[in-house]
């Protein structure tokens, strides 16, 4: 089945990190041109490098950036967000998209803040997208439509993969596909620090240790490819990997992996709760 055409315009509020991933990852598949992306910037400056860096269409105007766009997606830190969706509520248009990518506020309180007359849903795209190989979780919220169902689906498909989840599992999501990708860059890092404790160049221990991950990456995409399969191509019983393999267990890799997912997702459920908590205390003040 083919996927959908992306639609456009798109609106980018925020030009973050991960938004200019996102922007990366669109121009790079070829369905989004730079004239169909406007992004909004509250520095100037940054304005400018986005602008020469991709030839997208730079405002800092966020009601300006969401008339007549096809989809809103809305890429600004939590304390910003209750801000930036009182600015753009007024100018937002009949069947309209609106997609947060914060991992800390919850699809009820993005839908008490915006029209009925928009779909709203969440999103948690990693930096990967910015090289087509992104996996982005969504969840929708309660005013979700088929057409905002394909819109979302299409244009984080372009940028790798869409993956349909609840809202409850898109938090545990943010601690396993949102930091991951650092997670493995620190264990790349800790790979080539070895081979340089063992008396490797650092130049040269750097590249052996990305091309490994490269190497294994790509085998893990195969058709059919699973880690156990792919674990014992390696790992003879009694050789040197399995080695390898102990010592890292005996020294805590699964439990310190696992920790890890567990603290980022309880930080996150702890910054969406303070989220919430601060949106219900300026609704219910007294006027």
């Amino acid at each position: 089945m083919m996927t959908p055409p992306v639609p456009t315009p798109i609106a980018l509020l925020g030009g973050g990190k991960l938004a200019e991933a996102l922007i990366r990852g669109l121009l790079r598949s070829g369905q989004v041109r730079p004239s169909d992306l406007r992004v909004t910037v509250r520095r100037t400056e940054r304005g400018e490098e986005l602008r020469s860096r991709h030839g997208v269409h730079v405002l800092t105007d966020n009601a300006q950036a969401v008339r007549g766009a096809a989809v809103v997606l809305l890429s600004v830190r939590q304390a910003q967000m209750a801000e930036l969706m009182a600015v753009i509520a007024p100018a937002l248009e009949e069947g309209q998209v609106v997609v947060s990518l914060a991992a800390d506020v919850q699809l009820e309180q993005l839908e008490a803040a915006l029209p009925s007359r928009v779909a709203v849903l969440r999103a948690m795209p990693n930096t990967p997208v910015g090289v087509g190989e992104g996996v982005t979780p969504l969840t929708e919220g309660t005013r979700g439509t088929e057409a905002a169902r394909r819109a979302a689906e299409a244009l984080f498909a372009a940028t790798g993969r869409a993956l349909w989840v609840s809202e409850a599992e898109l938090t545990v999501c943010t601690g396993v596909s949102g930091t991951g990708p650092a997670y493995v860059f620190r264990f790349v890092e800790a790979l080539a620090r070895a081979a340089r404790d063992h008396g490797m160049e650092a130049s040269e221990a750097e590249a052996l240790a990305r091309g490994t991950l490269i190497g294994a990456a790509k085998l893990l995409a195969e058709p059919g490819a699973t880690t156990a399969k792919l674990i014992a191509e390696v790992a003879t019983p009694g050789g040197i990997t399995e080695a390898g393999l102990v010592a890292l267990e005996t020294h805590g890799l699964s439990r310190a992996v696992g920790e890890a997912v567990s603290v980022a997702i309880q930080r996150a459920k702890e910054r969406a709760d303070a989220s919430a908590r601060h949106a219900s205390a300026v609704t219910t003040a007294p006027k």
